[in-house]
């Protein structure tokens, strides 16, 4: 089962800051969209989505040999690095992320986030709460000019103002932004030659991750597409004679919905996503 891990209220902070990172930087041209999923989930599908989605439902499972057959159990982290529950997020018709909930085996909530948007896409607010009932744990609030630029960004534990940063621009140049805590400015930035852009701007593009055998080990791989240009197959073998495979299967939109996991010829995980998309 999924480790329990204590940490600070700043340390929460820093958690949703690094998981939600790159927030709120989508393209939204006709029905083409760049779909914002956290990073810690990137990591198991660094695919671009194709279609008009409504919800992604991800489900991960170690495999186990009981009395000769491999079923599906409850998954446990691995490889010492962030993870996260069965997890669903949902979109609006213009993409943007509204809902995000994390579930632990017996798919009690264990996470949810809910945000807002302006008739930009650019985020307003943002609320994050530790299961369904609790009360709101931390919460965001941003304001942006006529021009689409975020000028303030409000940071709540709870109901409690936390953090207040202050943006300031020339013309469409940031300048300069102030992040106070309790009234009082704790630090101070200036930009000289970083030009800031409104949220609508483009996402960029999946930065590869690295592999948790550590690519130095890697010795040998070798990747298999299928008709359409998916890639179905990838097999690696690592220094010390480890051999992995990944196998990958595809929806009709060419999503890949679900992902096998091979370690020296037996499965050991698997992780399945169910998509909806809007008609």
């Amino acid at each position: 089962m999924r480790n329990i891990i204590l940490v600070t209220k700043i340390s929460f902070f820093i958690f949703i800051a690094l998981l939600w990172s790159c927030e709120n930087n989508k393209e939204i041209k006709n029905i083409k969209k760049t779909y914002n999923i956290p990073s810690i989930i990137e990591y198991d599908f660094p695919d671009t989505l194709k279609g008009k989605i409504k919800s992604i439902h991800i489900m991960k499972y170690d495999i186990e040999e009981i009395n000769g057959k491999y079923v599906k159990v409850p998954y446990e982290k691995r490889y010492d690095i962030a993870d996260y529950n069965n997890t669903t997020i949902q979109f609006d018709e213009r993409g943007n992320d509204i809902y995000y909930y994390e579930y632990d085996s017996i798919r009690n909530i264990t996470l949810k986030i809910e945000k807002t948007f302006n008739e930009r896409d650019s985020l307003l607010t943002e609320n994050h709460f530790d299961n369904e009932l609790k009360p709101r744990t931390y919460r965001i609030v941003n304001t942006y000019n006529t021009d689409g630029f975020k000028t303030e960004e409000l940071f709540y534990d709870q109901d409690s103002l936390y953090e207040r940063k202050v943006y300031e621009y020339n013309k469409n140049k940031l300048t300069k932004a102030v992040l106070y805590r309790k009234g009082k400015e704790i630090a101070h930035y200036a930009y000289d030659k970083e030009m800031a852009t409104p949220s609508t701007g483009s996402k960029p593009k999946n930065e590869a991750t690295t592999d948790p055998y550590g690519e130095s080990d890697e010795i040998n791989h070798q990747e298999i597409y299928d008709s359409q240009g998916n890639l179905s197959q990838y097999k690696a073998i690592y220094k010390g004679g480890l051999e992995e495979e990944k196998y990958f299967y595809y929806d009709m939109k060419g999503n890949c919905i679900r992902k096998e996991y091979f370690e020296n010829g037996k499965p050991t995980y698997v992780i399945e996503r169910k998509i909806t998309y809007y008609q």
